[in-house]
């Protein structure tokens, strides 16, 4: 007896679309643009208006400089991006080159924003 094999190439399961994946893109980049305004544009700006004592946070002014970006990335990309977040995942057991640079880049451009708005702020007299 003969066992006969199928040749039908086999197709690799893909995952469904999240739906209004783009929708949700916007959201954060709403979200996010109004934390940066609200967390940097505002207190750049707060000498002009005439106030005295300024506060940021440095959380909600990284989240204003992360949020947008991703909001855009999400926005352009749709459903792909789902594969490059898979792919950066972090845990601690299965850290990729791609995984800790992402976190780099997001740590680098946080913290950066964070030291130009504080030379900013110093620069206008606010301590």
């Amino acid at each position: 007896m003969t066992q006969q094999t199928d040749n039908t190439p086999q197709t690799a399961v893909q995952p469904a679309p999240t739906p209004y994946i783009r929708l949700r893109g916007l959201i954060l980049l709403i979200i996010g643009l109004g934390m940066a305004k609200w967390q940097i544009y505002d207190p750049l700006h707060a000498k002009e208006n005439g106030v005295t004592e300024v506060t940021i946070s440095s959380t909600m002014m990284a989240l204003g400089i992360i949020l947008p970006i991703l909001g855009l990335a999400i926005m352009v990309a749709g459903n792909s991006i789902e594969k490059f977040f898979a792919d950066i995942q972090v845990d601690p057991k299965r850290l990729t080159w791609k995984s800790v640079a992402f976190l780099l880049t997001m740590a680098l451009i946080g913290g950066g924003a964070w030291i130009w708005v504080q030379m900013a702020l110093s620069a206008q007299g606010f301590h």
